[in-house]
């Protein structure tokens, strides 16, 4: 049995203050927060969708798709559960529930009989309001659309973190109101694409009977994983986005990072995709390659320089990644360098190519994807590492990009402590490893 949730929460002065802020970021975002909405319905075959934020007595409706809606009591509102539980909530039938039977949920002009919402955060982690699809038959949604909800409500927290940013600063905010219907084009196209493919093959799953062929099964489940990434690596990027700078560099967890070991792992997950593209990998390390910092931006800031490297090399090109000593202005330090064999930047187009949100004219006319953060994001991680990135160009030629991070100070070791170089073979090239004596 539900048990009514009571009418404010411990932490609900932090939360409302964090609603209000919201409120009143959402007004700069609103078009792309539309879209989200709309893509949201599409995506689950829902014919009205919403997002919502729960205040002190009410729901508000900031951006809403097919609903007339535009303010519910909290009592009557399930959004208002969704905030409570902070937590995903299905009703199957919200006739068979007496708190939302009778209101405008269910009324004539809305006609709603079954509702799901996902909670939508606020880049401190409160739980502000929801995303919500209703329709107007009863069921359920199944727990793969359930899933892609919620990584529609992560969107829409990264889009409204890019509005923060924007009110933050002057400069931001003439920055951001620059991109104007192209950042709502580019930003919308980024979500739509993948969240249509894995809807296509959601749908395929689900009407295929059980003797398809496991090859056939396998390559939809591939893709459903593939773009799903692709959409989390967008909320990644805007989210770093938004933080660049010194808000970015405070959210560092610095710890001891082997670069050689990120950088195996980032190459090992493209390996499939180079070789169905037809492009050679290469891996080179050399010691030192241990830094201080965060692994997993680290890993985001190496997996942007090969997904662009593989995006612009074409069939039987080459990329060389090799993670080697360097030096900083301030002393020694870790290199990964990323050569490929592509088709080159114009010189034109090289002092532009860290601003974010920056398409060449090759990525446009190819209709490439991506929403031009690849190389944005990489530098705003190597700056919160007190890094650089650097790149070097030659049209028709191909592209080098080198990340450089100070090295992480080491204790001195004794000779007999010393590690030794062992080769390993692997598919996508040759690792230079290390083990201590006596491991295996």
């Amino acid at each position: 049995m539900d048990v009514e949730l009571p009418a404010r929460w411990a932490d609900e002065p932090t939360r409302l203050a964090a609603v209000r802020t919201t409120r009143e970021l959402s007004t700069s975002v609103e078009p792309v927060l539309a879209n989200i909405v709309r893509i949201a319905a599409e995506a689950v075959r829902a014919p009205m969708a919403m997002l919502t934020l729960v205040e002190a007595e009410r729901v508000r409706t900031i951006v809403r798709h097919n609903i007339g809606v535009l303010q519910l009591p909290r009592a009557a509102s399930p959004c208002a559960r969704v905030v409570g539980d902070r937590a995903p909530l299905q009703i199957p039938d919200l006739l068979a529930d007496p708190r939302y039977a009778v209101g405008p949920l269910t009324a004539a002009d809305s006609g709603a009989r079954s509702y799901t919402g996902v909670p939508l955060h606020d880049t401190a982690g409160n739980v502000v309001g929801a995303l919500s699809v209703l329709d107007h038959k009863p069921g359920v949604l199944g727990p793969e659309r359930a899933q892609l909800l919620g990584l529609l409500a992560d969107q829409a927290t990264a889009i409204l973190a890019l509005g923060a940013n924007a009110r933050r600063s002057a400069a931001e905010a003439a920055a951001f109101g620059r991109f104007g219907s192209d950042f709502i084009s580019l930003i919308t196209h980024e979500v739509r694409t993948p969240v249509a493919v894995i809807t296509g093959n959601l749908e395929l799953l689900d009407e295929s009977d059980d003797d398809v062929p496991p090859q056939h099964r396998e390559r939809m489940v591939t893709a459903i994983r593939r773009n799903a990434d692709r959409l989390v690596r967008l909320i990644d990027h805007l989210l770093v986005t938004a933080r660049a700078g010194d808000t970015l560099a405070a959210t560092v967890h610095r710890s001891p990072v082997d670069l050689a070991s990120v950088v195996g792992d980032a190459v090992r997950a493209c390996d499939a995709r180079a070789r169905q593209t037809g492009v050679a990998l290469d891996v080179q390390v050399e010691p030192p390659h241990g830094v201080a910092g965060d692994g997993t931006m680290l890993r985001t800031a190496i997996d942007n320089l090969l997904s662009n490297a593989l995006l612009f090399t074409p069939p039987g090109g080459r990329i060389t990644v090799r993670v080697g000593p360097g030096t900083t202005a301030d002393g020694q330090a870790a290199v990964v360098t990323v050569t490929d064999t592509g088709v080159g930047i114009p010189e034109d187009e090289l002092p532009r190519v860290f601003e974010r949100f920056f398409r060449g004219a090759h990525a446009q006319q190819v209709e490439a994807p991506g929403a031009g953060l690849g190389l944005a994001v990489t530098e705003a991680i190597a700056v919160a590492h007190d890094g650089v990135v650097q790149l070097d160009s030659t049209p028709g030629l191909g592209t080098t990009v080198r990340l450089v991070l100070p090295l992480e100070p080491e204790e001195p070791r004794r000779a007999e402590e010393m590690p030794r170089p062992v080769q390993v073979a692997e598919s996508t090239g040759r690792f230079l490893a290390w083990s201590l004596p006596g491991s295996s």
